[in-house]
């Protein structure tokens, strides 16, 4: 999704339109639906570079609204695919970077390398004793979290390199690696990216551990143990007019043994995909 903005477009010059996304990062310290925009000023402008509360760029804000919806596979034994509507909203200044459900508040960028601290609110990552047999009688997960940690990208012309490592209170930590390059096509762009995903052991234990007093007949006891998802997708997006645009997001991801192993859980593959539209305002 192409931008009509002036910082956008000095952006896509170095840059290739560079973005950086809501997954979490080990050591990097990144569908719902990635951002198609990134830092308003450019990683390129050196008048920019330092610490943003010290920079004397000029302060210019670009907003957009649109919406979307995901379709993801279920991990759990018998449980549907889920269908979940994505109220999209974007805003970028000298300060912030927020777009759907995280917003990242900019610290600073040298030569390249982006640092923010992130909030972001995960959807229906937990479950309902009700969605599936084999999870009748285990107490209802959290579906509604609250996840904030640093995050850094590191932009070049042959793509972007983007970390975090999250906090998400009783739900532990979870820390991911990402790397993304986009091509551009006139109106069209594709964007390959690639990701890994670590989960702490009380992540995976809170979301699919079985205590002994939960276990059953097909439903042993199972202690959750840290793990690291993997995935690959691949991002379409079409410029459908100046200021408006529409992508889609097709992606697989392969659960680690942690999550996999358990009784709970029936796959080890789970697609997604996600569709949107988004108005850019300004």
């Amino acid at each position: 999704m192409a931008s009509s903005s002036k910082s956008t477009r000095r952006i896509a010059d170095v840059v290739k339109k560079v973005r950086c996304r809501d997954y979490p990062v080990l050591l990097a310290a990144a569908l719902l639906m990635s951002s198609r925009f990134a830092w308003a000023g450019g990683v390129d402008s050196e008048a920019d570079s330092g610490f943003t509360v010290l920079s004397n760029a000029t302060n210019v804000t670009h907003w957009g609204l649109g919406a979307g919806v995901g379709v993801d596979a279920s991990p759990y034994r018998g449980d549907k695919a889920r269908i979940t509507p994505i109220p999209l909203f974007y805003i970028d200044n000298k300060w912030i970077n927020a777009y759907a459900t995280r917003l990242d508040l900019k610290v600073g960028q040298w030569s390249g390398v982006t640092v923010a601290l992130r909030a972001r609110v995960g959807i229906l990552e937990g479950y309902r004793a009700s969605d599936a047999p084999i999870l009748n009688g285990l107490p209802n997960r959290d579906s509604l979290t609250f996840w904030y940690g640093p995050v850094v990208g590191w932009h070049t012309a042959f793509g972007t390199l983007t970390g975090s490592y999250l906090l998400g209170g009783n739900k532990g930590q979870q820390a991911s690696l990402e790397f993304k390059k986009a091509f551009e096509m006139g109106r069209w762009s594709i964007e390959p990216h690639a990701d890994a995903t670590w989960f702490a052991g009380k992540y995976v234990d809170y979301y699919y551990g079985v205590t002994s007093s939960e276990a059953r007949a097909g439903r042993p006891a199972y202690d959750g143990s840290a793990t690291v998802n993997a995935t690959i997708g691949t991002r379409v997006a079409y410029q459908l007019a100046p200021r408006q645009s529409v992508s889609l997001d097709l992606q697989v991801t392969h659960l680690g043994s942690g999550i996999a192993d358990s009784p709970l859980v029936g796959k080890r593959f789970i697609p997604a995909a996600r569709v949107g539209y988004l108005y850019q305002f300004q």
